[in-house]
């Protein structure tokens, strides 16, 4: 079905889309867990190539790498309008930075909530996980000190983030992420999604 082009509002951007991603919310509405009332869109973060700027826009200009939140899904469109957006890194591709929005925004609103700052010890369960992964780094760039739990196959990974891996289970160390702590004071505490 041909839609017309969408164009941005104000302090919205249009880009062509060059990666969508799906989140757990999307693969939920696939199987009729959430929000089955029909029509159903999926995809609200997208990566791409800014062609068209709403009113107000000067953080970014037609033709820079961004990703960000489409506000009415379409993200898997020739075209979205994104109204939450940055600019891509030059170290990430597309399809890594259509995967980031929804895991940052969650882990940074975890982060938020615990007012982890700096000089805090945070224990973030699931620390491999998009969520976690991207916790432990907001984390550190607070200034925090990260344990982070996973399994024995992601404790490198785990390192390569900076944070300090533990093993997570009942033949690992920590069996209960609230009762089995690692040593040394924490002093917030993240149970975070995949």
């Amino acid at each position: 079905m041909d839609l017309p082009d969408p164009h941005p509002g104000p302090g919205q951007v249009r880009i062509a889309v060059h990666a969508a991603g799906l989140n757990t919310s999307d693969w939920k509405k696939r199987q009729g867990l959430m929000d089955q009332e029909l029509p159903q869109t999926m995809g609200h973060e997208a990566a791409g190539i800014v062609d068209e700027l709403g009113a107000s826009v000067t953080s970014v200009a037609v033709g820079d790498r961004v990703f960000g939140f489409s506000p009415a899904s379409g993200a898997q469109t020739e075209l979205t309008v994104l109204s939450c957006y940055t600019p891509i890194p030059p170290s990430l591709g597309f399809a890594e930075a259509a995967a980031l929005p929804a895991a940052t925004e969650t882990a940074a609103r975890a982060l938020d909530q615990l007012g982890v700052e700096s000089g805090d010890t945070v224990l973030i369960n699931g620390a491999s996980g998009s969520v976690g992964s991207a916790a432990v780094q907001l984390a550190m760039v607070r200034g925090a000190r990260v344990i982070g739990t996973g399994s024995p196959a992601t404790k490198d990974f785990l390192r390569s983030l900076g944070t300090e891996p533990i093993a997570y289970g009942a033949n690992h160390g920590i069996t209960s992420p609230t009762n089995d702590r690692p040593p040394g004071q924490i002093n917030r505490h993240a149970e975070l999604p995949l």
